[in-house]
């Protein structure tokens, strides 16, 4: 495995998401998913050609803008649900209609970090990026998936992921104690406990994300802090009308509003 160079490890801002939606091409909304995808657009060279993979795409319209826009050779990797029959994935649109519909991207169905692993060509991608998708990988199959995009990214290659994390502050101030607390032990805590609750806080999932790719040196902290995370108005969250949209979706008067930030991993492979 090849040593990576870090670029970015940080939470999502005010100032650049306005920034995004000043100048967005295409528009963009003022959310979360909005910011991820104007900060990997942004991020992503302007080469014609440029070979790149979409890691749990979905239905996303930011493959298809890479491809027609910007001319890259665009992969997607995801199954779209097919492995847990989730009525999630079929509510919207059949994922064969949406695949048909968009022959400008190259799909390939299946997940990384599973077996049998997806039919992808090793080292040949010049970025593999993500864009809400990551956090949603069991915490047994963390390490896995990072490895597996690391064998698919030349040297010299982009990984650009961008990974919901909840608010501490979602479950009350004695919850926010306990994950300070967890950042402070994190390095004498067993590995168990630090994998089981690697998506606790920002720091914690950087450095599952740094000790998966065997770069665990860096310092992936400063700007990852709880406190930092509860008290700077800058950091960007999901706001009110996107639990709306899933209470109305999914019907379910259960759903309440979490708080959630996007942490930023911008790396690049020596």
């Amino acid at each position: 495995m090849h040593g990576y160079e870090v670029v970015e490890i940080s939470l999502a801002d005010t100032r650049r998401l306005l920034e995004y939606k000043r100048l967005a091409k295409p528009d963009i909304h003022l959310n979360l998913k909005g910011f991820d995808c104007a900060w990997i657009i942004n991020a992503i060279p302007a080469q014609d050609g440029l070979r790149v993979l979409d890691v749990g795409a979905g239905y996303s319209w930011l493959p298809s803008y890479l491809a027609k826009e910007r001319g890259c050779e665009v992969w997607a990797v995801d199954d779209f649900g097919y492995s847990e029959a989730d009525p999630f994935w079929t509510r919207s649109m059949d994922p064969s209609e949406h695949i048909r519909a968009h022959p400008e991207i190259k799909y390939v169905l299946g997940r990384l970090g599973a077996d049998p692993a997806p039919d992808l060509p090793k080292g040949y991608f010049d970025c593999i990026y993500s864009a809400s998708a990551l956090e949603h990988v069991p915490p047994g199959q963390f390490n896995r998936v990072w490895s597996d995009m690391d064998s698919l990214l030349r040297p010299g290659g982009t990984m650009l992921h961008a990974l919901d994390i909840a608010f501490p502050t979602s479950r009350g101030l004695s919850h926010v104690m306990m994950a300070v607390g967890f950042d402070l032990l994190h390095p004498i805590l067993p590995s168990g406990l630090r994998n089981r609750f690697l998506f606790e806080t920002p720091r914690s999932c950087a450095r599952a994300a740094l000790r998966a790719l065997r770069c665990p040196g860096h310092r992936a902290g400063r700007q990852l802090g709880v406190v930092r995370m509860v008290l700077d108005p800058e950091i960007v969250t999901e706001p009110l009308d996107f639990t709306l949209n899933r209470l109305m979706k999914d019907g379910d008067a259960r759903v309440r509003h979490f708080r959630v930030g996007s942490l930023l991993i911008h790396l690049v492979k020596h």
